[in-house]
């Protein structure tokens, strides 16, 4: 895959918008949505933590914590402070990948007992079809009557 598709889209503009908003106001939806996320698991942080459930809650406050890091991204993102961090992720993902890439290469050899290797050889002989059938054969008869 070649970068040059990569890097020219660092610096264009998302090609869709919603009727009526622009991308600031998309980013601040997506902002409000996490917020709101974030608010929801730290509500059920406080229930398991009552409840005497402390690693589950510990769990829930860790993501909503990372929830709300990701909407003050969306935040500034939509204050024209940073690019959209879908895209800056995909991107910095992407080299990373590149310079990690390993190609996939297969170590399993398969070694074949002798009556394998012969089963192997007589395979041919039942991989042929079958003689056709009684009524495949008067079809094939009348078909060629006509």
């Amino acid at each position: 895959m070649p970068d040059d598709d990569f890097l020219d889209q660092r610096e264009v503009k998302p090609s869709y918008t919603f009727i009526g908003t622009s991308p600031g106001d998309e980013l601040l939806e997506v902002a409000r949505i996490h917020r709101r996320e974030a608010k929801q698991l730290q509500d059920s942080a406080h229930v398991a933590e009552a409840e005497g459930r402390q690693q589950e809650a510990k769990l829930l406050l860790d993501i909503a914590k990372e929830r709300q890091d990701r909407a003050e991204e969306f935040e500034r993102a939509a204050r024209g402070e940073t690019k959209d961090p879908c895209v800056t992720e995909i991107l910095s993902d992407q080299e990373e990948t590149i310079k990690g890439y390993v190609p996939h290469e297969s170590k399993y050899v398969a070694k074949l007992t002798a009556a394998e290797q012969e089963a192997l050889a007589n395979l041919a002989e039942f991989i042929e079809p079958p003689p056709p059938s009684p009524i495949a054969r008067a079809l094939s008869w009348f078909s060629r009557k006509k």
